[in-house]
């Protein structure tokens, strides 16, 4: 009987562990400064991760281009509950 139970138990907090993980978000940024157009993207990237509950954990990805502006990109991965 004992058994059953903690079988129950078990079952009902896997989904719960399961959902539990890392993710991958990005960002985007553009500016006539390169620094501002990254920040923004980091901004972006954080408040994306920041959306879905979790935390951002480190940069994984960042690239900064020129044309007309500076257009940055950056991935983060994000931790979430």
């Amino acid at each position: 009987m004992k058994f059953k139970f903690h079988a129950v138990a078990l079952t009902l907090l896997l989904p719960i562990a399961a959902t539990a993980g890392t993710i991958t978000v990005s960002g985007h940024g553009q500016s006539y400064d390169p620094g501002i157009a990254m920040a923004d993207a980091r901004a972006d990237a954080a408040s994306k991760c920041a959306a879905q509950g979790g935390t951002p954990v480190k940069e994984v990805y960042s690239h900064v281009t020129r044309a007309n502006l500076w257009l940055a990109d950056s991935i983060w991965s994000c931790e979430v509950p």
